[in-house]
């Protein structure tokens, strides 16, 4: 599961916290009353809140949303039927809080089944037609902000050149502008070389510690070519752990200095979870009159080479 930004997470939190908050209030309420029977269940719901909180504060997971659902569920249960205040404007929060909670897809299969059987726990009988007409509608209403979310997302990858884990362009983008400066150093006589830059520690980072150890590496790499490169110098992501670093009128002499100043960047940066970021890096420079498809199979064999290199030991 892929981490959500760091934001997104202090705010769960912040809501996490506060469900925890209002079920312990709403135990002690229960309690100061002197309505002794109600109190266990938002007690109970109060302590797993405070378990998801815990959670969420570690690492996104599935599990939290699902035992969230479940928390918000049991308390409305508890107050609308057990406590006999239900108001008909409540049937619809069941479905609300999954599309809040759950990815769309899933909220939707769900809130579907789900809709049935909590009409007949709110009307101890069958539910009547207006009833199912009204959650119906509701239900396509409230979908619909979940489709433009996702329709907008999908627009935004497919129109971003950027890679959606880090500030280089994608593989898409890259060949597209490798190929425009190959056409332009043909015609204007110009040199042409590339870096290939290869994170070996990347796929075991992510496999043993999760996504933020691998966002870490890409942010380093990242921000040792903004250091070290030039503006029109363009990094992008070939693979999963291989980059192209696209050096346009640039000499054999000054890409190997480009590497050499990324190399020695990058061996200073100490990560809490793997130590030493090691970087592999290859050149290669377009040879005269050489045609584009024959300088692109070079690089991914080139590339494919420098991925199947052997870490050296005690490297993680």
């Amino acid at each position: 599961m892929i981490e959500p930004p760091q934001w997104v997470r202090s705010w769960r939190v912040c809501a996490d916290v506060m469900g925890t908050l209002l079920l312990a209030s709403l135990a002690l309420w229960h309690y100061l009353l002197g309505q002794y029977e109600s109190i266990l269940l938002p007690a109970s719901l109060s302590c797993l809140m405070a378990v998801i909180t815990v959670f969420d504060t570690r690492r996104a997971s599935r599990v939290s949303n699902y035992l969230l659902l479940l928390c918000g569920c049991l308390a409305l249960y508890d107050q609308t039927v057990l406590q006999a205040s239900f108001d008909a404007f409540w049937i619809s929060v069941p479905i609300t809080l999954i599309l809040l909670v759950l990815p769309f897809g899933p909220a939707l299969v769900l809130a579907l089944a789900v809709m049935p059987i909590w009409l007949m726990v709110v009307g101890q009988s069958s539910p009547s037609l207006d009833q199912i007409k009204f959650l119906l509608t509701f239900l396509a209403v409230t979908s619909l902000a979940g489709w433009e979310y996702l329709r907008q997302r999908d627009l935004n990858r497919a129109t971003d050149p950027s890679d959606v884990d880090c500030d280089a362009i994608n593989r898409a983008t890259l060949h597209e502008r490798l190929n425009g400066e190959f056409e332009r150093a043909q015609h204007l006589d110009q040199r042409l070389a590339v870096v290939i830059l290869h994170l070996p520690q990347l796929e075991i980072a992510s496999e043993q510690y999760g996504s933020r150890t691998q966002l870490a590496q890409l942010d380093q790499l990242c921000q040792a070519v903004r250091l070290h490169c030039r503006d029109h110098d363009i990094l992008g992501r070939e693979s999963h752990d291989t980059f192209w670093l696209v050096l346009p009128n640039t000499t054999e002499s000054g890409a190997m200095l480009v590497i050499k100043r990324l190399e020695q960047a990058l061996s200073e940066v100490r990560l809490s979870d793997i130590g030493p970021l090691t970087l592999r890096s290859r050149l290669c420079a377009l040879n005269a009159k050489e045609p584009w498809q024959h300088f692109e199979q070079r690089l991914a064999r080139r590339s494919e080479a420098l991925a199947v290199t052997p870490l050296p030991p005690g490297r993680s």
